[in-house]
């Protein structure tokens, strides 16, 4: 039985009204016009794969509000930038939670059947994506080689954004065929919207409406995700002015090989969107 105690709760956010959100820039002197409220973090111990290292204590979070987005700020030590996947690297990356049902009785650890959550989740490695452009095999391992593909143009060692753009070429890029959210070639923000009823059940959603944006900086990360207020996605929760409902937080620390449920996790915490 998981028992937790009183330092795991932490104080209601309040989403701060501003004229417009800025989402690209997490240092932006707008968000120190909203409260910051300090969340603790406990290793995820409840089902493998478990995190028996835990390294980071808490985030501290504030949220801004506009006519057409909620976003919420993330801040947490990290010592170290992870922002690249191998076979033995892992990347940062932070979720933002909210359930979909009745926010009395949701289920922190995401949500449960019958009673959905709602997740945004940023990763280090896709925020390089989008910033530096896709990384590929020759990114990481100079003395890469590999035969041509066929129909695939260019030439060696064919750049996955430049030597595959036509569907013939794609055929040998299966994931991305597939539209597997992971084997995106060209992204715009370095988020993904995902829906849960509890462990083993997380599933990418059809239509991407969040936004997102992360930069390190003093050995801290310091992440904006933002929301929309209304959208046509019948998986995505409403946050009209006047809601109050909750947001949970999950923290992975790539140099401590998180990854999956190996991560750091946080009860839920109340939300106030004006």
């Amino acid at each position: 039985m998981l028992i937790l105690t009183t330092a795991a709760l932490a104080a209601s956010l309040q989403a701060t009204k501003v004229a417009a959100v800025p989402v690209k820039n997490p240092y932006d002197a707008q968000w120190d016009k909203a409260a910051a409220v300090d969340v603790p973090l406990m290793a995820q111990q409840v089902t493998y794969p478990k995190n028996a290292a835990p390294s980071i204590s808490g985030v501290k979070v504030r949220a801004l509000a506009d006519e057409d987005w909620v976003a919420i700020r993330v801040e947490w030590q990290d010592p170290s930038m992870n922002n690249r996947v191998e076979t033995d690297e892992f990347t940062d990356g932070v979720a933002v939670q909210l359930p979909l049902g009745d926010p009395a009785t949701a289920n922190p650890m995401m949500g449960q059947k019958g009673a959905p959550t709602y997740i945004v989740n940023w990763k280090a490695s896709w925020q390089s994506d989008v910033e530096h452009g896709h990384a590929d095999v020759q990114d990481y391992h100079p003395g890469f080689y590999t035969d041509a593909y066929p129909f695939a143009t260019g030439e060696a060692p064919y750049p996955v954004q430049e030597s595959f753009e036509t569907s013939d070429a794609r055929r040998y890029l299966v994931a991305t065929s597939a539209g597997n959210p992971m084997s995106v070639l060209q992204r715009r923000w370095p988020v993904e919207e995902l829906l849960a009823e509890g462990f083993g059940t997380l599933a990418s959603h059809r239509l991407q409406d969040a936004e997102g944006w992360g930069a390190y900086k003093d050995g801290k990360w310091t992440v904006v995700v933002a929301v929309p207020r209304t959208t046509n996605d019948p998986s995505n929760p409403g946050l009209v002015p006047g809601t109050k409902t909750k947001v949970g937080f999950a923290v992975w620390d790539g140099g401590k090989e998180n990854v999956g449920g190996r991560k750091h996790w946080s009860m839920f915490t109340d939300l106030e969107v004006l």
